[in-house]
C-alpha cells in the first residue's frame, strides 16, 4: 500500500511543494552530468563531465524530495534537508563559475550543465520553504501562477520598450546625440504603452496608480534613499573589486563614454524618461501585481529579481561572470527601490530616487570623459 501523501497542519494534503521540488531537484541532478565549466572540477570521476559533487547534492535533494512526496519523512525535517542540498548545490555551481575568474582576468567557460543546474537548485531551495511553511496546495500554484504573470509583465515592458526603440530607429537613426536621445524617448514610451494596455486589460483605472505628492516625510526618505542606494553601490563595489570579479557596463553607459554630450541628455532624461518608465512597470505594476499573490515583503524581492533579469540583455558582456555580477548588483539596488515603495506607497519617491541615482552615474561618465574627473 502506498504511503500517504504530505499533509499541513489542517490534515489537507500538500503534495505539490514536494512534486514541484522532486522535478527541480532532478533537473539539477541531470544538468550535473553535463558539462559545466570545461576545468577541473574539486573531484573528478571518470564519465562525469560536469559536477560529481552536483550530482551528489542533486541526488540527495531529489531522495529527500521522493521521500516528502511519499509522506516518508516529515516536512520539518525533510524540507530543510532539501532546502540545505538544493541551496549547497546552487552556491557550488556560483563557485565552480567565480573560481577561475578570482584574482585574474580569466573568462571561465560556461557549459550548459552549470546555469541549469544553479536555477534549478535555487528554485529547488525556494520550493522547499514553501513545502516547510506547508503552503496548500491551490495557493501553492496560485504562487506559480502570479510569479509566471508578473515575469510576463516585465517582459512586456521590456519588448514594449523594444518596439518602440525599433519604431523610432528610421525617424531618428542615433547618429547624434539628440537623435539617440529621441529614439531612447520613444522607446520607453513604448514601454508605457504596454503598461496601459496592461492596465487597460484588467478595467485597471488610473486610480491604481500610486502617485502623489510628496509629503515632508515623503522627501526626508527620498534623500535618505539616495544617500542608502549610493553608499550600497559603494560597499558591493568594493566588494566586487577585493574579490577582482570583473563587470559591465550597460551598453548606454558605453554609448556615452564614447559621446560626453550623450552623457549629459541622459542626466535629463534619467529623471524625466527612464526612471519614470522603469519604476511605473516594474514597482507599481510588477511589484503591486505581486502583492496579490506573496506578501508584500516577498513581492519586493521577486520585483527585484524580474527587474535585474530584464536587464540581461542591455549588461549582456564576453565575460558571463560579469554580466552575473552586474545584474546581482541591479538586483540590489532594485531591492532598495522596492522596499521604499512598499513602505511609502507613493511612486514618485523611488522615481526620485532612481532618476538622481542614474543622472549621478551619468554625470560622473561625463567628467571622466572629458576629463575632469579621474577614471576609477
Amino acid at each position: 500500500m502506498a504511503a500517504a501523501d504530505a499533509v499541513d497542519g489542517r490534515g489537507a494534503a500538500t503534495t505539490a511543494a514536494p512534486t514541484t521540488g522532486l522535478v527541480l531537484a532532478g533537473i539539477a541532478l541531470a544538468a550535473s552530468l553535463l558539462p559545466w565549466t570545461g576545468g577541473t572540477p574539486v573531484v573528478a570521476v571518470p564519465g562525469v563531465d560536469g559536477s560529481v559533487v552536483g550530482v551528489v547534492l542533486g541526488g540527495g535533494a531529489t531522495l529527500t524530495f521522493i521521500l516528502r512526496r511519499r509522506g516518508v519523512v516529515d516536512r520539518r525535517i525533510g524540507a530543510p534537508v532539501a532546502g540545505f542540498l538544493s541551496g549547497a548545490l546552487f552556491g557550488y555551481a556560483l563557485y565552480r563559475l567565480m573560481r577561475p575568474a578570482i584574482g585574474t582576468d580569466a573568462v571561465p567557460v560556461v557549459g550548459v550543465g552549470l546555469p541549469v543546474a544553479a536555477l534549478a537548485g535555487l528554485g529547488a531551495a525556494v520550493v522547499a520553504v514553501a513545502d516547510y511553511d506547508a503552503i496548500a496546495d491551490d495557493a501553492f500554484w496560485g504562487r506559480i501562477r502570479g510569479l509566471t504573470v508578473a515575469l510576463a509583465i516585465g517582459g512586456g515592458a521590456f519588448i514594449g520598450l523594444f518596439v518602440g526603440q525599433l519604431f523610432a530607429l528610421p525617424l531618428y537613426p542615433p547618429e547624434t546625440a539628440l537623435e539617440f536621445s529621441v529614439a531612447t524617448t520613444v522607446g520607453y514610451v513604448g514601454s508605457v504603452a504596454f503598461v496601459a494596455v496592461y492596465l487597460r486589460g484588467r478595467g485597471l483605472s488610473l486610480d491604481y496608480l500610486d502617485v502623489s505628492m510628496p509629503s515632508v516625510r515623503n522627501l526626508l526618505v527620498t534623500v535618505g534613499g539616495l544617500f542608502l542606494l549610493l553608499l550600497l553601490l559603494g560597499v558591493v563595489t568594493a566588494v566586487i573589486q577585493q574579490l577582482g570579479l570583473p563587470s559591465s557596463d550597460s551598453q548606454i553607459q558605453q554609448q556615452a563614454g564614447e559621446n560626453p554630450t550623450l552623457a549629459l541628455y541622459f542626466v535629463a532624461l534619467s529623471f524625466l524618461v527612464i526612471a519614470p518608465a522603469e519604476e511605473l512597470a516594474y514597482r507599481n505594476v510588477v511589484q503591486k501585481y505581486l502583492y496579490e499573490w506573496f506578501t508584500k515583503r516577498s513581492a519586493v524581492v521577486l520585483g527585484a529579481a524580474v527587474f535585474a533579469a530584464v536587464h540581461f540583455s542591455q549588461y549582456q558582456d564576453a565575460n558571463p561572470l560579469a554580466t552575473l555580477t552586474t545584474l546581482v548588483v541591479i538586483f540590489l539596488l532594485s531591492l532598495l527601490l522596492g522596499y521604499v515603495y512598499y513602505r511609502t506607497e507613493n511612486l514618485l519617491v523611488p522615481i526620485l530616487i532612481h532618476g538622481a541615482f542614474n543622472a549621478l552615474q551619468f554625470l560622473a561618465v561625463y567628467l571622466q570623459a572629458t576629463g575632469r574627473l579621474p577614471a576609477a
